[in-house]
C-alpha cells in the first residue's frame, strides 16, 4: 500500500484528458511501473494499466451501479452502507468498490468542467463516462442484464420438476441456479410444494458453486474481480436468502445446512477477504447457538479469534482498509459470543479492550 493510501490526485479540469491520473486508496491505474511495499514491508514491483473497468454481478449493469452511487451521494448515505451494496449487490471486491466511487465522482467533476475534451473514454473508463453523461442529462443505454430466455426456461423447468415431486436436480450454470433461487424465494407457495422449491434452489446453488470451485483447480480461492469471484458473491447471497426461508419455517437442521453452504462458497471462492469470511463464520456460530449447540458455536467463534487477531497488528503500523475494519467488527462479535457461552476471562477481556481501542480510532464513515 502506498503511504497514506497513496497520494490522492483528484480529477481536474484538464484540456487533455489523457493526462488525467486517478490515484485512490492504494490503487493506481496508469501505464507506469513503481515499487510498492506490502504490509510486511517487503517491496514488490507492480505494473499498472490504464484499464478502469470492473466486472459486475450477473443481473446488474454499469448504468445501474452509477445511478446507485449518484443517488447514495445525493442522500448522504453512510460509506459502510454504500460499501455493503457495492460488494454484495454488485459483487465488487473492495478495491473495485473504492475505484467505482472514485470514477463516478470523477465523471461528475469532468461534466461540471463544461469542457467536452474532458469526456472520459467509454471503453477504458466506463464508470466515469456513464457518470459524465448522466450528469449532463445525456442518454445511457441500460440494456437487459437479466438472465436470457433460455436460462429462465431452464430454471423454470427445474422448479416445475420440484412441484411435481421429482428429486431435486443440480445445474452447473450459475445464471440458472440464481434464477431458480430467486423464483423459489419469491414463490407465494408456503406448503409442501414451497418447501420442495427451496430444496431445489439449495441443490442448484450447491452444484453451481461446486462447479465454480472446480474451475479454480489448485487455486486456494478466486481471483478478486474474476467471474468466479462475482459468481461466488451472488451464490452466497442467494444461499443466504434460501437459508432465511428455512429458518422462518422453522427448520434448524436445514438452516444450519444452508449456512454451511454459504460458508463453503465464501471460504473456497472468497476466502482471501476477511470481511466475507468473518460474516459467514459469525452467522454460522450464532445459528448454532440459537439452535442449542453452544459448544459448536464457541468452536466457530474460536476459529475467528485465532485467524483474525493478527489483523489488529496491521492497525498499529498502517492505515486500515475498509474490509479490515469490517473484519475486526466480526472479531469483536466472536469474542462477545465466547464470553456469552463460556464467561469472561483475563485473556478475552484484554482482547476485547484492544479491539475497542482499535475500532475507536478507525471508521468507515
Amino acid at each position: 500500500m502506498l503511504d497514506a493510501h497513496a497520494v490522492r490526485v483528484a480529477d481536474c479540469h484538464l484540456a487533455r484528458p489523457d493526462l488525467n491520473v486517478s490515484i485512490a486508496y492504494g490503487r493506481v491505474r496508469k501505464m507506469i511501473s513503481l515499487v510498492e511495499r506490502d504490509r510486511g514491508g517487503h517491496p514488490r514491483r507492480v505494473e499498472w494499466t490504464d484499464d478502469l473497468t470492473v466486472r459486475l454481478a450477473r443481473g446488474t449493469s454499469v448504468p445501474a451501479l452509477v445511478r446507485y452511487l449518484r443517488a447514495a451521494e445525493a442522500e448522504g448515505a453512510r460509506r459502510s452502507d454504500v460499501l455493503a451494496v457495492l460488494t454484495e449487490r454488485f459483487a465488487l471486491p473492495f478495491d473495485d468498490a473504492r475505484l467505482a466511487m472514485d470514477r463516478v465522482r470523477g465523471g461528475a467533476v469532468r461534466a461540471a468542467s463544461g469542457n467536452p475534451a474532458n469526456q472520459p473514454d467509454p471503453v477504458t473508463d466506463p464508470l466515469a463516462w456513464t457518470s459524465y453523461r448522466l450528469a449532463l442529462g445525456l442518454p445511457v443505454d441500460d440494456g437487459d442484464p437479466g438472465p436470457s430466455p433460455e436460462e429462465r426456461a431452464a430454471a423454470q423447468a427445474l422448479l416445475d420438476g420440484a412441484r411435481r415431486g421429482e428429486p431435486t436436480r443440480g445445474t452447473e450454470d450459475v445464471a440458472v441456479a440464481l434464477e431458480v433461487a430467486r423464483l423459489a424465494v419469491a414463490s407465494p407457495e408456503r406448503d409442501r410444494i414451497g418447501f420442495h422449491l427451496l430444496l431445489q434452489a439449495a441443490t442448484a446453488l450447491s452444484v453451481a458453486a461446486e462447479a465454480c470451485i472446480a474451475r479454480l483447480g489448485q487455486q486456494p480461492c478466486a481471483e478478486e474481480g474474476s467471474q468466479e469471484w462475482v459468481d461466488g458473491v451472488a451464490l452466497a447471497a442467494a444461499a443466504r436468502q434460501v437459508t432465511a426461508e428455512f429458518a422462518a419455517r422453522p427448520d434448524p437442521e436445514l438452516e444450519e445446512r444452508g449456512l454451511d453452504l454459504v460458508g463453503r462458497i465464501v471460504t473456497r471462492l472468497l476466502g482471501q477477504c476477511h470481511a466475507f469470511v468473518g460474516r459467514a463464520m459469525i452467522e454460522s456460530a450464532r445459528c448454532a447457538l440459537r439452535n442449542g449447540a453452544p459448544d459448536r458455536a464457541a468452536a466457530r467463534a474460536e476459529a475467528v479469534v485465532e485467524d483474525f487477531t493478527m489483523l489488529l497488528d496491521h492497525f498499529e503500523v498502517d492505515d486500515p482498509f475498509d474490509e479490515d475494519i469490517i473484519a475486526v467488527g466480526y472479531l469483536r462479535a466472536a469474542v462477545d459470543l465466547l464470553i456469552e457461552v463460556r464467561g469472561g476471562s483475563a485473556e478475552l477481556d484484554a482482547l476485547r479492550h484492544r479491539i475497542e481501542e482499535v475500532l475507536a480510532g478507525s471508521s468507515i464513515d
